[in-house]
Parts: C-alpha cells; structure tokens; sequence
C-alpha cells in the first residue's frame, strides 16, 4: 500500500486534486472555473482508478499464468 502512495500516478493525481480543490475554494466568483475545478477533480480520479485497475488486472494475470506453469 506504501508503494502504491509513492508512485507517481499517485502523487500527480493528489497534486492535481489539491490545485483543483485551492481553485474551487479561491475567491474566484466565476461560476465556471468552479465548474471546471470540479471536473478536473472527477477526471482525475476516474483516470487514476482506470489505471491502476488495469495495472492490477494485469499483475493478477501475470501472476496466474506463473503459478499455472
């Protein structure tokens, strides 16, 4: 789980989530930079489960194949 933390899909996917939460919290009265901010939050973490799944899917495969030799 460490490993996983200190990746760097990880970290660039909690830096952008931290920019996009400062830019949704900023005192920016514009209804659409909010709008965007909350959807860079959602793509981000969407993209970042997508890829580790298929990274995970993959290890497991691997690792089937392994034990089945």
């Amino acid at each position: 789980m460490i490993e996983k933390m200190k990746s760097r899909k990880f970290l660039i996917t909690l830096l952008t989530n931290i920019i996009a939460i400062a830019t949704l919290f900023s005192n920016n009265n514009n209804e659409i930079i909010k709008l965007i901010a909350l959807s860079v939050i959602a793509v981000a973490n969407i993209a970042y489960g997508f890829v580790e799944g298929m990274i995970d899917a993959k290890e497991i495969e691997v690792k089937k194949n392994i034990d089945e030799k």
